[in-house]
């Protein structure tokens, strides 16, 4: 339970097929009249191939909450991924959910099927009864097809009733598509075996084969009757209008809500529930069109729609385009704050606005992390960008239920890199909404994973900058980067002009002979030290070799500084036991109107000055 609601939880691929929204509506009306509210978690794919960006696609699954689910809805036809389905159920169940299989069968689940076969059956019989046909040939989909097989024998069953032969010879394979059932009808044609009623096991060969038949001179259903299967859209505006059977998803969706609502209070439910198909009796087996249907009005719907996606789709890659190339999440924000997105959430993974992670690896336990960033509500334009818990999914959950639509989830991702996920609200089931979900769920993939790149490839610069930056025995400025940063600070306002200090590491080459170079670096990085710590609010650079300098933004005490240098390094002689002093000579030089190189000659020159006026102390 969420928010007092009781939810369900539907697992389902391509939710833009209008006979799934169909299913969705009635599921989400029917638990809505119940106090329940329904959370649709979709894929763009059917999963089946298994690939990297499949498995970017199913992470949407792991914002399932089995602590707040109270039932899940699984379609087994639109999930294809076989380890996939049995992680999510196995989830389910580990937490006595109950979990409804739709279109297939599983084990301790409760399998809502149609009963095709019978559905099929009825198409055959209403052929032999109606129209008094014995000579019909079948024309399935795949051979051994689980689906495709249960039709022929259903048609083998209707037949052997009325005594009609059906043997091998009987039996062609179209594989569900187009030109493979043309082909299998112009086999037929070529081979004068035309019988009186062509059955194909789905409504696509069907009307492919009325294609075939109308171009090699024969008349349907005068010279060749035709059926078809599953009742899609298509059979209604086909020439002739097809014969069918129609699985109704509506019927369904109540069907499935009504049995929550009983697991829900408590009662005992089936293991099963068979629906039965509807027939659609329509001209290519002679009978009269079901409906009148303006075929102008069909194909101005089909022009609307698609000039409507192309036109989307064109801004979609504007936007996207501007998204990879912002700088700032903020930037992101305002390009999703665009007509073309509404009722849309858009929320990132934690790790995906954190640039200095690598963003082709998972960085956290799960596929979304345990916070989750909310970039954009397109319903609240000063919404605060914030942190939620995963579990929280939005911000406006409780607000979004009290319309008692269904809420849709999918995932953004980079191959197989979760980035984040969309969730949509919509106000009604307009397919055309529904369309534009994989559509924009591509498309800001695309761009969220292009900007976390750049921002990354940034990251990494700036590291390989500051790598460059540094000396790595002293961690001073190198000459380069200190050079680099002095001419910044000239840009600034040097009004109170410059001090330059200059260091030189005596007998170096006294301590590299006797005590190694691995001891001579130690007393460049010691004369190092005590410049940085006299020096800590100016530029300290090794300059070279053991040639150190630091340069102060004001004409500091000479004599102070040098004090400190020689308090540091006496310290350090009195407790580092080591064989051998470190000591080092120093120039300083402060002025208000000279340069950089006029300035590091009269140091240089005091440097000098005080390591000649040195006695050569040793050890």
């Amino acid at each position: 339970m969420l928010h007092g609601y009781k939810i369900a939880a539907v697992c389902v691929s391509k939710i833009h097929e209008a006979v799934l929204i169909e299913f969705i509506q009635s599921l989400s009306d029917t638990l809505a009249a119940q106090n329940w509210r329904v959370l649709v978690f979709t894929t763009g794919t059917d999963l089946f191939w298994k690939t990297r960006s499949n498995m970017g696609e199913e992470c949407i699954f792991d914002l399932i909450d089995t602590d707040t689910t109270d039932a899940l809805v699984i379609f087994n036809d639109k999930i294809l991924d076989i380890s996939c389905l049995g992680s999510i159920i196995a989830r389910a169940q580990g937490h006595a959910i109950p979990v409804f299989f739709l279109n297939g069968r599983r084990e301790n689940c409760c399998c809502v099927n149609f009963d095709y076969k019978k559905g099929f059956a009825n198409v055959v019989r209403h052929l032999v009864e109606v129209h008094g046909v014995t000579d019909l040939h079948y024309i399935g989909g795949f051979e051994n097809n689980e689906y495709s097989d249960e039709r022929r024998d259903a048609m083998r069953e209707v037949l052997d009733e009325y005594h009609i032969p059906f043997g091998s010879d009987r039996i062609s394979y179209g594989n569900f598509w187009s030109m493979p059932a043309r082909e299998a009808a112009k086999k037929l044609i070529d081979e004068h075996r035309l019988p009186q009623a062509i059955v194909c096991a789905n409504d696509t060969m069907a009307i492919a084969v009325c294609v075939e038949l109308h171009q090699n001179g024969y008349q349907v259903p005068e010279d060749v009757i035709v059926t078809g299967f599953d009742g899609i859209d298509a059979i209604h505006y086909s020439i002739p209008t097809m014969t069918s059977a129609c699985c109704d998803y509506g019927e369904l969706g109540e069907a499935v809500g009504r049995l929550i609502v009983r697991s829900g209070n408590g009662e005992t439910i089936p293991d099963g529930l068979f629906l039965e198909p509807k027939p659609v009796l329509q001209e290519s087996c002679g009978c009269q069109a079901q409906k009148a249907l303006d075929m102008v009005d069909f194909i101005n719907g089909l022009n609307d729609t698609f000039n409507r996606f192309q036109t989307e789709d064109e801004l979609l890659g504007e936007i996207s385009s501007k998204i990879q190339g912002s700088t700032t999440l903020d930037e992101i924000h305002d390009q999703l704050h665009h007509e073309v997105f509404y009722c849309m959430t858009a929320v990132l993974k934690k790790e995906t606005i954190d640039f200095s992670l690598d963003p082709m690896r998972i960085h956290s336990g799960t596929a979304f992390g345990e916070e989750v960033y909310v970039v954009q509500d397109t319903d609240v334009w000063e919404a605060e960008r914030q942190f939620i818990p995963v579990r929280s999914l939005v911000p406006r959950l409780e607000d979004m239920f009290t319309s008692g639509k269904a809420i849709v989830f999918i995932a953004l991702h980079q191959i197989d890199i979760p980035l984040g996920y969309l969730s949509f609200h919509f106000q009604d089931y307009d397919r055309q909404s529904y369309l534009k979900i994989n559509q924009i769920a591509l498309s800001l993939s695309s761009a969220i994973a292009g900007f976390r790149n750049a921002q990354y490839q940034k990251h990494l610069q700036a590291k390989v900058d500051e790598m460059y930056k540094y000396d790595a025995l002293t961690g001073l400025y190198n000459r380069i980067a200190f050079l680099k940063r002095f001419r910044q600070m000239m840009e600034g306002n040097i009004s109170h002009g410059l001090t330059l200090v200059l260091c030189d590491l005596d007998g170096l080459k006294y301590i590299n002979d006797h005590f190694s170079h691995t001891e001579g670096d130690n007393a460049i990085a010691v004369t190092a030290n005590a410049l940085h710590e006299a020096c800590r609010e100016g530029l300290c650079c090794r300059y070279g070799g053991d040639e150190l300098v630091a340069v102060l933004d004001r004409c500091a005490d000479p004599d102070a500084l040098r004090a400190q240098i020689l308090h540091f390094l006496d310290n350090y002689n009195q407790t580092s036991g080591k064989p051998y002093q470190v000591s080092a000579s120093i120039g300083i030089y402060s002025s208000a109107e000279e340069g950089f190189e006029q300035m590091f000659e009269k140091a240089d020159a005091l440097m000098y000055q005080d390591k000649t006026g040195k006695p050569h102390r040793r050890t």
